[in-house]
C-alpha cells in the first residue's frame, strides 16, 4: 500500500466517523489559551482580517494502518472563538519521533473548508502544536494555530463538559468549547474581568492585578485612602497568586516593589 493509499483510507474513515463518539484507544485533546485563529480577506484592508483566541476539543484515534504510516484519526473537532466557529474531522499524521502533519475537512460557520498544515510541523511529548492554513487561491482563507493537550482522565471532570479539570479553563461551571476571549487563561463564562490586558498578571477568577487593585482607587469615584492602602490590596493578591503556584517569590517581590514604587494612592496636593 503506497503513503498516499494509506492517507486517503485513513482519511476517509475519519470523515466517516459519526461526531462526537469516541471510539476504543480515543484521546481527547483541548485547546490551550496559546491557540488562535486569523481570517484572511483578498482586497480586505487590513489583510489579514482579525485575530482573535480560540478554544475547543477535537479526539485523536490511532488507525488501523501499517505502523510506518503511523495515521490517527481526528474525529469531532469542535472549536469556537469569539466570533467565529469550525467543525469538522481529518487525520494526523506522525512521521517519527518529533514530525507530524494534519490534514481537517469541516466548516467554518458553515461555510466548507480545507486545512492542511502543508508540511512537517515538529512534534511535542504531551501536547499537539499544529499550524494550518486554507488551500492556496481560495478568496477568503485562514490560519489556525493549535496548541492541545490530553483532556484529564475520566473522573476528573467537575463541571461535566468532558473537559478535564487539569486543562478546563473554567472547571466549576460548563464550557465545552473553551471560549477565552482575552487569552488570559480563564474560560469567558467565568471571566470575571473582561478584556484583561495582554500584559497583566492575571490573579483571580480572569481579574488582573491592575483590574483588582486599580490605581485610582478601590472603585469608581472613590480613591485609595493612602499608598499603604493601595499596597496592601497588591499584597494580597500577591498571596493568593503564591497559594495557586503561578508566580515564584522573586517575581512576587519584584510585582510588589513596583507597587510600591508606582505612586498609587498618595494624594497630591494642588497649589495655586
Amino acid at each position: 500500500m503506497s503513503w498516499r493509499r494509506a492517507l486517503c483510507a485513513a482519511f476517509a474513515l475519519a470523515v466517516c466517523v459519526l461526531p462526537g463518539r469516541v471510539l476504543a484507544d480515543t484521546v481527547h485533546y483541548v485547546l490551550t489559551a496559546e491557540s488562535r485563529l486569523t481570517l484572511f480577506c483578498q482586497g480586505c484592508i487590513p489583510n489579514p482580517v482579525a485575530s482573535e483566541p480560540i478554544g475547543g476539543s477535537f479526539d485523536v484515534t490511532e488507525m488501523p494502518v501499517p505502523a510506518d504510516y503511523a495515521v490517527d484519526a481526528i474525529t469531532g473537532l469542535h472549536l469556537q472563538s469569539a466570533s467565529n466557529t469550525i467543525t469538522g474531522a481529518g487525520f494526523l499524521q506522525r512521521l517519527g519521533a518529533d514530525r507530524m502533519a494534519m490534514v481537517v475537512k469541516g466548516s467554518l460557520n458553515g461555510v466548507s473548508m480545507l486545512l492542511t498544515s502543508g508540511r512537517r510541523q515538529p512534534a511535542r511529548t504531551g501536547e499537539i502544536r499544529m499550524q494550518l492554513t486554507s488551500t492556496k487561491g481560495v478568496q477568503n482563507g485562514m490560519r489556525l494555530i493549535i496548541v492541545a493537550v490530553p483532556a484529564a482522565a475520566a473522573g476528573h471532570d467537575a463541571d461535566g463538559d468532558t473537559i478535564g479539570d487539569e486543562v478546563d479553563n473554567c472547571p466549576h461551571v460548563a464550557n465545552p468549547t473553551q471560549a477565552d476571549a482575552d487569552a488570559d487563561g480563564t474560560g469567558d463564562v467565568c471571566d470575571q474581568c473582561a478584556d484583561t490586558p495582554s500584559s497583566d498578571t492575571v490573579v483571580s477568577d480572569g481579574c488582573s492585578l491592575g483590574q483588582q487593585c486599580p490605581c485610582d482607587g478601590p472603585d469608581e469615584g472613590r480613591e485609595w485612602e493612602s499608598q499603604r492602602d493601595y499596597v496592601q490590596c497588591v499584597a494580597r493578591q500577591l498571596k493568593v497568586l503564591r497559594r495557586t503556584q503561578h508566580l515564584g517569590k522573586s517575581e512576587l517581590r519584584l510585582l510588589l516593589q513596583d507597587a510600591v514604587r508606582s505612586g498609587c494612592g498618595r494624594r497630591v496636593i494642588a497649589s495655586l
